[in-house]
């Protein structure tokens, strides 16, 4: 029996504190709703999710000033593979599908106490693939992985971007 999805939690992640007196969050990515196009019916929408990791990730401190979050891309592609065919084909179980997924956030600091601007942006990726006999629950299993493992990765990649590049909007934890 497939045990049933959790929600991704980001209890327990240090929050990144911005000198800003408020966090706008912007979904940009529009899912087109046709075929290759599987992010609508994922069981947790990628863009949701990151809202979510935003929400939890970053805190606004100060102020003055504004940052935007833009969830410029938040997308699962469906690829069909080919499968063997004839007699070999009947006994191979295959890769059914591939699912390409794509996640790209940018974050934009203006005014506070910097006075300025500044911005910072990471772009991830992943590949799954699964057989062709693959359950719908162990395929929502796989979804469901590939999105924290995309959240996960999408925070290691921003993170030194944004000490980096917002240096000046950071406000050290008292």
């Amino acid at each position: 029996m497939q045990k049933p999805l959790s929600v991704i939690s980001f209890v327990g992640v240090t929050p990144i504190l911005l000198d800003v007196a408020q966090i706008e969050i912007h979904k940009n990515h529009k899912p087109p709703l046709r075929l290759s196009n599987v992010d609508h019916e994922m069981p947790l929408n990628l863009q949701d999710a990151t809202e979510s990791w935003a929400k939890a990730r970053f805190k606004a401190v100060g102020h003055t000033g504004m940052a935007k979050l833009i969830i410029a891309e938040a997308s699962v592609l469906e690829t069909k593979l080919k499968k063997t065919k004839g007699i070999k084909g009947v006994f191979t179980t295959d890769q059914g599908e591939r699912y390409d997924g794509t996640l790209s956030v940018r974050i934009e600091v203006f005014g506070g106490i910097a006075k300025g601007t500044a911005a910072a942006r990471a772009v991830v990726q992943a590949r799954r693939t699964i057989r062709e006999d693959t359950t719908l629950a162990e395929r929502e299993r796989k979804w469901f992985d590939m999105t924290e493992a995309m959240l996960n990765k999408l925070d290691k990649t921003l993170k030194p971007q944004i000490y980096r590049h917002l240096k000046a909007f950071l406000k050290e934890r008292p």
